[in-house]
């Protein structure tokens, strides 16, 4: 059974949407996950929805609800998620939620059934400019519905740290979704991760923000096996910090490995707090997707910068790469692309730049903005075993 995943462009945030199909019938979809969906600093998409004017936000949205309407129309059961996975509380995962879900009339009227929900921390934690749209349907899921029925079928998951990968749809030999799950508390010592005597204070202490991003719910996406048994994955990193990483090495280190591809999604946007060396040779993957935006938080750093991408991630993943003899991918005839990232290595104020590429890194900001009227967000697009199993192809809209 293939996939597609999509990474769609949100600016400084995170939207991934799955899309399982057979491939017999490659137009009509079996499966669909969302995984996230919010922003905190929208960048225009390139194809943008027709007719829309707007705010870049506006513009954001108006983009989103075409393209998944596009993709959950084509569904055996139309318009119905067999999941939402809601990483964690932080508000660019989660804040177009309410602008997706439901047709704007009425926040309680679903445009689509979601047959199950997975979250992590406390319904009370998702509060957006002051709403309650994501506590409501965690807690008050029953009273959500639909002009033709939508609902959610089953209680809202509170996810912390299972014990073992748990599969969200079981479709067997085909393509999988596994939860993997996030490092909730001071409990990091599972399987060989490692617990440190100061976890209690660290955690009692810490900022919300980072306690949230490493209560980020990881899952790891497996494709059909190939005539030797091997499978394609990729792995959704959400704002998993690298105290997340030693975690999974411990708790799913063979599910984290490559076997066929794998293809990264890196933690908290390719921040400095992710990505670590000993995750990078843990899993040697073949392609980094990166979804970031023009954002700047305090001191002016924005997450994904020079100094922590061009001059740490990208020069231990070309060791490894290299090691490894693994080729730089394949991506679509006729593409050119790039990615950006804040070059903060002279002296502020920091600009943002753009670097060609025909590497494997698949930024969101793909396009350069002096060939366009400034940034502009692409959807890149991963499309796992269509051909056979082991095949992908790579491209962005």
């Amino acid at each position: 059974m293939p996939v597609e995943v999509v990474f769609f462009n949100v600016g400084q945030g995170d939207c991934t949407l799955l899309w399982f199909y057979d491939r017999a019938t490659p137009g009509v979809g079996t499966h669909a996950v969302l995984v996230d969906c919010g922003t905190a600093g929208p960048v225009p998409p390139w194809r943008p929805a027709a007719a829309v004017t707007g705010d870049d936000k506006q513009r954001v949205i108006a983009h989103l609800r075409e393209r998944l309407d596009h993709y959950l129309s084509r569904l055996r059961n139309p318009y119905t998620l067999d999941w939402l996975v809601v990483t964690h509380p932080d508000q660019d995962h989660f804040n177009l939620l309410q602008d997706v879900l439901v047709d704007g009339r009425d926040s309680a009227r679903l445009k689509y059934t979601i047959r199950n929900v997975a979250y992590s921390l406390r319904p009370a934690d998702y509060r957006e400019g002051g709403g309650d749209f994501m506590a409501r349907l965690f807690t008050e899921w029953t009273t959500f519905t639909g002009v033709a029925g939508q609902r959610v079928l089953n209680e809202p998951q509170l996810v912390t740290m299972p014990t073992d990968p748990v599969s969200l749809l079981g479709t067997g030999p085909g393509a999988d979704l596994l939860m993997l799950g996030g490092v909730v508390g001071p409990t990091i010592h599972s399987r060989g991760a490692q617990r440190r005597p100061d976890d209690v204070e660290k955690f009692a202490a810490g900022e919300k923000e980072r306690i949230a991003n490493m209560c980020s719910l990881v899952t790891v996406l497996t494709g059909e096996p190939d005539a030797l048994g091997r499978r394609q994955k990729v792995l959704l990193m959400a704002d998993a910090e690298s105290i997340n990483e030693q975690y999974l090495m411990g708790l799913a280190g063979p599910l984290c490995r490559r076997e066929s591809h794998l293809w990264l999604k890196l933690g908290h946007h390719g921040s400095k707090h992710s990505t670590s060396d000993e995750w990078l040779a843990h899993t040697t993957p073949d392609g980094l997707f990166i979804s970031t935006g023009l954002k700047a938080s305090g001191g002016g750093v924005a997450t994904c910068d020079a100094e922590n991408l061009a001059g740490r991630v990208l020069v231990q993943w070309e060791r490894i790469r290299t090691a490894h003899r693994i080729p730089v991918p394949t991506v679509r005839a006729g593409l050119t692309w790039g990615f950006g990232f804040q070059d903060n290595t002279v002296a502020p104020p920091w600009p943002f730049v753009f670097a060609p590429t025909t590497d494997g890194v698949f930024s969101s900001l793909a396009l350069d903005p002096g060939a366009a009227a400034g940034w502009q967000g692409v959807d890149w697009h991963l499309r796992l075993d269509h051909a056979a199993p082991g095949s992908y192809d790579i491209w962005y809209e």
